[in-house]
């Protein structure tokens, strides 16, 4: 009932951006289901097996690179701030937010966790599921300092997204955790960690245990940043060019983990010979348990189209793919 509610709030609120255009087809939660995803059925008996011989997330683990040219993002991202630039105020005579790269991944992201369902997939106690939604875990640094505190959040969103969904999504819940009015991990970090050891301990075994059953109170869904379809950190915001690999983690249901470096500028060789491009470095940490080798492969495949073709997140996808 909880999943259902939060549901029925996350569309509300999509709907404000566009109330005019109907939202993709969604599969409703149905009774019985976990409160984060429903057990999916479509699986070869081999991939069924795969869950009791890798039995942690782990041991499970692939590790993907790939430096994209990303010109056309560079552009498409300054066209779109020349846009906000001209007419710098909405109806209510607020600043517009710009926007950033950090958007357009996290956007990109949701448009590949769209299309390709098996890479939204988690395993729980043995058993593959697909979420519910998209959900998008990361990391903030309050202040750029040594000493500046670090937060982290969970941002969800429908599966037929459009960039500019996912940028509204983005902005209330990022000012919400940086001036403190909504961080709500952090705030929980705080007061577990003047627990006694053996209380913060049973804390975490009783949050590893609410994976196993399907079942976490709704109060305490976005505290555990590892519960989650993605998460991303973007340490092209510190300036770091190359982005290292993120590790797994045993607990949680995250599948998949994104480290962005810095968009810069490098000379490399093309058809044409030896030009000057803008360049991002992206490195994935991928349980295999979801989805195999060659799944993965493809689904790279499409994030290059986004990244090559960024105009077509403008737009909301019609139809979504199912996961049975």
């Amino acid at each position: 009932m909880g999943a259902d509610k939060s549901n029925n709030k996350l569309e509300k609120e999509n709907s404000n951006f566009n109330s005019s255009e109907p939202r993709a087809y969604k599969r409703e939660r149905q009774k019985g289901e976990r409160w984060d995803g429903y057990k999916v059925k479509s699986i070869l008996p081999f991939h069924k097996l795969i869950p009791y011989l890798m039995k942690s997330r782990v041991g499970a683990t692939n590790y993907f690179e790939a430096t994209y040219e990303v010109d056309n993002l560079v552009e498409y991202i300054n066209k779109k701030n020349e846009e906000i630039k001209s007419n710098n105020s909405n109806e209510t005579g607020e600043n517009i937010e710009k926007y950033g790269y950090n958007q357009f991944f996290i956007a990109a992201l949701v448009r590949v966790l769209a299309l390709r369902p098996q890479l939204n997939r988690f395993v729980a106690n043995k058993t593959i599921y697909q979420r519910h939604n998209i959900v998008i875990g990361y990391v903030l640094k309050k202040e750029f300092s040594d000493e500046g505190e670090e937060s982290t959040t969970l941002s969800t969103f429908e599966r037929d997204s459009n960039i500019e969904d996912v940028r509204k999504i983005l902005t209330k819940e990022i000012k919400g955790v940086k001036d403190s009015s909504d961080d709500e991990a952090g705030d929980f970090i705080e007061i577990l960690m003047k627990l006694p050891k053996f209380l913060i301990s049973f804390i975490i075994w009783m949050f590893d245990l609410c994976v196993i059953i399907g079942y976490m109170p709704k109060s305490l869904r976005k505290i555990d940043v590892m519960q989650s379809s993605a998460f991303v950190a973007n340490l092209g915001s510190i300036g770091l060019k190359d982005a290292p690999y993120h590790h797994s983690f045993h607990r949680g249901t995250c599948s998949l983990f994104v480290t962005l470096g810095k968009v810069r500028k490098d000379f490399i060789l093309t058809k044409d010979g030896i030009n000057e491009k803008y360049l991002i470095n992206i490195k994935l940490t991928m349980d295999e348990r979801i989805a195999d080798g060659y799944y993965h492969v493809k689904s790279l495949g499409l994030l290059e189209d986004i990244l090559k073709n960024p105009e077509q997140l403008d737009e909301r996808l019609k139809e979504v793919p199912i996961d049975k």
